[in-house]
């Protein structure tokens, strides 16, 4: 009798397992797809914001003596400026940073004298947020970087002005964290290393750190 119930129970254990397993993956398939929108929403979100909070089209040019920066806010004639620091040469413009009370808000833009587009910078509040990139004269692009409250975040990448790979970096909270490889110019590996929590795995050869600060 005992045996019999015993079979009765493996048999029913069988039989359920699968749809366990189908359980738990569409659960975990839920949670991953509850994320991605969730992020979804906050980087739509983030993008609203920098497009709402435009300043007043006022433009400075930033070799005017009364356009001021003390401690990292910009003042104009003693005044918290809103609006634009320009760089011109004669009557073009070749770069943009808008300013919010005093503070680099929004998309900073350059363009080269012929035209194309030279870089894209984002901040927030004073503090580089998002995407940075920027481009050779020749239009390939020279970098492709990400931050967070101003510090590198993510995945950090450059290229040779031919387009060929440079730099493959992952930083976290600024700091060196994950994967790093570089290549030279002629497109062969000369770093490949992982850092985990400051220290260095791999194969290290020259290698230049980028600044965490310099803007």
């Amino acid at each position: 009798m005992e045996e019999n119930i015993m079979a009765q129970k493996e048999q029913l254990i069988k039989r359920h397992h699968p749809y366990v397993l189908g359980f738990h993956r569409n659960t975990v398939l839920g949670i991953a797809v509850l994320a991605f929108c969730c992020a979804l929403l906050w980087s739509c979100d983030f993008v609203g914001q920098q497009k709402t909070a435009l300043p007043p089209n006022v433009f400075v040019t930033e070799k005017d003596s009364a356009l001021k920066n003390i401690n990292g806010t910009w003042y104009y004639q003693k005044q918290l400026f809103n609006g634009y620091i320009i760089e011109k040469e004669k009557d073009k413009i070749l770069a943009k940073m808008p300013i919010l009370e005093g503070k680099e808000n929004g998309k900073a833009m350059g363009w080269y004298k012929n035209g194309s587009k030279k870089f894209e910078r984002n901040f927030l509040n004073g503090n580089r947020e998002g995407i940075h990139r920027a481009w050779y004269e020749n239009g390939r692009l020279a970098f492709l970087y990400f931050f967070h409250d101003d510090k590198f975040e993510g995945k950090q990448l450059t290229f040779f002005e031919s387009g060929h790979r440079w730099q493959y970096l992952n930083y976290q909270k600024g700091y060196e964290e994950g994967k790093q490889k570089n290549w030279n110019y002629s497109g062969r590996v000369i770093n490949n290393f992982t850092v985990k929590h400051g220290k260095l795995y791999g194969v290290i050869g020259r290698y230049d750190c980028m600044s965490v600060t310099k803007k």
